[in-house]
């Protein structure tokens, strides 16, 4: 007579562009003390996942863990599973690039430690149906797979008793259901009530199997995790009973499980874990998603109604949020810009195979979404991923030497035509289609995207702010509460920040401010504009040069008096190999005299750390006693602008031909993380303000100059321009 069998799988992974002191105290924390607990139950087998992130950054500051590993390879305790080498949502990318990111983990695996495995691990469980033919094709046999995805396809909990068959074009993978419900009981409920539900499965289904497989980080890295599993004994405790029970359960494997005969065949809609689909809906459904469930619960319905309630769609996240779209569309592009020029230039193999881990490495899913992780609210992980794109790019744009390029076209999927600018030096994107915004600055040399800001905006989970609980201050019941249950907030305040913008906050954005606006309502975004510019369309001519990108709007100031027509010109110049390029703005009334007009260029730049003392502001070559970047600071009749960030050696400067007020305040999100609810500063925005009275057919002009790059290259005469030194 068989046992009925529990299948372990774990899965460690930690971002590209994460701090080393994270993956350290992830090491530490998590990693390490569950190997060292395993190891001592030899009975205990698993498959573990990790991405090849974390195995390059364990093999050079913790070779020991991988010796550990092999000798647990070898007597049998672990198995390898595969996987994207750089974790990307597999749906999100390129099948050529699925393909490359899966063998370079095989490639690995089979170097470090003779494996060749047969099992992935889907990133995140991010499922559409077309993954069955391109998994078959790189290899891949087998993956777990939440009963969610079972559940939105029809069948019971009570059908899921071993693995199913899936396929696309006769190309199969076997799907392995993990179950929910383990994933919450381990480890947040006792151990007695983990062995109380696997005795009840087992009574059922003797000869059954039940999946369990989910993130490592639960194991020491989320709050209070670690002093539970280790320091209070909850893993050696379950390992023990585990051990304890063998008379009827067998622990195996995921590939032992995936080897069974089938139960059955299954097509599956895409899906995600059931927390992720909620995350991605828009606010609005996002909270009345969580009123339903709330309710299925509390009228006893969930069990039997549940599996109809579901939310997005992972891909919601790149409509939810515009930050993350035009990050993937720039991935998209790269990864494009590569393959035609390893198509055209097939010799270059050292220069296609670094190309292709950088951009394999801004792959990476973690900024591309936000949850109940900090994900694209973390600036420094945005950043690593624009800096691996950029490196890519800039490698193939180092070999081809081509002048400066403009292409117009639909680079971000809105149905709208961007104007695209690449230079030796620069790549831009600008948006006729949304008030002539420059939308991305990247520059190559500094392998940084200096408008790499996110908007403030109202999250579904807002709502919970204002009862959250004071770190610290939390309850013995909710130190071994999940992260999806527990709310804390990292300081008090917080709902005093909450904002929500009507524009996204990057470049030469064009306002006309009314009389009343001071600083104090311009960081707050709750006034009218007296102009329709920010948001609407710009005429752009797409037959000039490619080294210009002219804007033109025809619009509409509304004043007490009535409207007054106004048009605004705005043209950028730029040079192939030079890292300033200028912007000429005119505006000018063909109808009207218009007088007191106070005209406003908004900028916003990202430097990530809002108040250290690397980073900061300088004005007419001062440094002010109050430069931090998360300041607030007006400076009137000011010529030059520059933020610096020392610690990158990168700078971002603007210098102008007539004197302007300046108005900088900082950008803070209030997002929800792991640990809690916190500030996150996500940038500066600098208002140059411009107040002036205009006469019909008079054309009131400003020209700025823009240099941003590293240091070592930025002109003198933006650190010592004064009245008409651009000129």
């Amino acid at each position: 007579m068989g046992k009925f069998r529990l299948a372990i799988g774990l899965h460690n992974h930690q971002p590209v562009g994460n701090f080393d002191s994270v993956f350290e105290d992830a090491h530490t924390q998590a990693y390490l003390p569950f190997l060292k607990v395993l190891d001592k139950f030899p009975n205990v087998r698993l498959s573990l996942h990790q991405s090849g992130i974390l195995w390059d950054w364990q093999e050079k500051h913790h070779p020991e863990y991988l010796e550990m590993v092999r000798q647990m390879i070898a007597r049998g305790q672990i198995e390898l599973m595969t996987g994207g080498f750089y974790e990307p949502i597999l749906p999100s990318i390129p099948d050529r690039d699925k393909l490359g990111q899966i063998a370079l983990l095989n490639e690995y695996l089979k170097k470090k430690f003779g494996s060749t495995p047969s099992g992935l691990w889907l990133t995140e469980r991010v499922w559409e149906p077309h993954l069955p033919k391109i998994l078959n094709e790189a290899g891949v046999k087998y993956l777990p797979i939440d009963d969610t995805h079972f559940l939105y396809a029809g069948f019971e909990l009570s059908d899921l008793t071993g693995i199913f068959v899936t396929e696309e074009s006769g190309l199969t993978v076997r799907l392995l259901p993990i179950q929910k419900k383990l994933r919450y009981l381990i480890p947040f409920g006792t151990v007695e009530k983990v062995m109380t539900e696997l005795m009840r499965q087992a009574e059922r289904n003797p000869n059954g199997l039940a999946i369990y497989a989910d993130d490592g980080e639960k194991f020491g890295v989320w709050p209070k995790t670690h002093q539970h599993c280790y320091d209070d004994g909850w893993l050696a405790e379950f390992f023990t009973a585990l051990h304890e029970n063998s008379g009827w359960l067998e622990i195996c494997t995921l590939g032992d499980a995936a080897s069974s005969v089938p139960v059955g065949r299954a097509y599956l809609p895409s899906a995600s874990y059931a927390e992720m689909l909620h995350w991605s809906l828009p606010p609005k459904a996002f909270a009345e998603y969580e009123d339903f469930e709330h309710w299925l619960e509390m009228h006893g319905k969930m069990e039997q109604y549940g599996r109809y309630v579901r939310g997005g769609h992972w891909r919601g996240f790149l409509a939810k949020y515009d930050e993350a779209n035009l990050m993937h569309k720039r991935m998209l592009a790269v990864s494009e810009a590569l393959e035609r020029f390893s198509h055209k230039n097939p010799e270059k193999t050292d220069a296609i195979n670094r190309a292709r881990h950088y951009l394999y490495a801004g792959q990476c899913n973690c900024p591309y979404w936000h949850g109940v992780f900090g994900g694209m609210y973390l600036p420094h992980l945005r950043a690593a991923i624009f800096e691996n794109l950029i490196e890519a790019e800039k490698i193939l744009t180092d070999i081809e030497r081509r002048k400066v390029s403009r292409k117009n076209y639909d680079y971000d999927g809105d149905g709208h035509d961007e104007v695209v600018v690449r230079t030796q030096k620069f790549a831009t994107i600008f948006k006729p289609s949304v008030g002539g915004m420059l939308f991305e600055l990247d520059s190559y040399d500094g392998k940084f995207n200096f408008s790499d800001t996110l908007k403030r905006r109202k999250e579904g989970y807002h709502w919970k702010l204002a009862k959250a609980k004071l770190d610290g201050q939390e309850t013995e019941e909710d130190k071994t509460a999940s992260i999806h249950d527990l709310v804390l907030t990292k300081e008090p305040g917080l709902d005093k920040l909450l904002a929500d913008d009507w524009y996204s906050r990057r470049g030469f954005i064009d306002h006309f401010l009314p009389p009343h606006a001071d600083i104090a309502l311009f960081q707050s975004g709750h006034f009218n504009e007296e102009g329709d510019f920010v948001l609407e369309v710009y005429e752009s001519d797409k037959k000039e040069a490619s080294n210009i990108v002219s804007l033109k709007r025809n619009g509409r100031l509304w004043r007490a008096e009535g409207i007054k027509e106004l048009t605004v010109e705005k043209v950028f110049y730029f040079a192939d190999d030079s890292d300033v390029f200028s912007v000429n703005y005119c505006l000018y009334s063909e109808r009207d005299d218009i007088y007191n007009i106070r005209f406003a260029v908004e900028n916003n730049f990202n430097f990530q750390a809002g108040h250290a003392d690397d980073r900061y502001l300088i004005y007419d070559g001062v440094r002010k006693e109050n430069s931090f970047l998360d300041s607030v600071v007006i400076t009137p009749n000011c010529y030059t602008a520059i933020m610096r960030d020392d610690y990158r050696r990168l700078a971002v400067a603007l210098a102008l031909d007539k004197p302007a007020e300046v108005w900088q305040v900082p950008i803070f999100t209030i997002s929800l993380s792991e640990g809690g609810f916190e500030k996150v500063y996500q940038g500066t925005s600098l208002l140059h303000i411009f107040n002036f009275h205009l006469m019909k057919g008079q054309r009131f002009e400003i020209t700025f100059l823009t240099f941003a790059g590293p240091l070592e290259y930025m002109p003198k005469r933006f650190v010592t321009a004064q009245a008409g030194a651009i000129s």
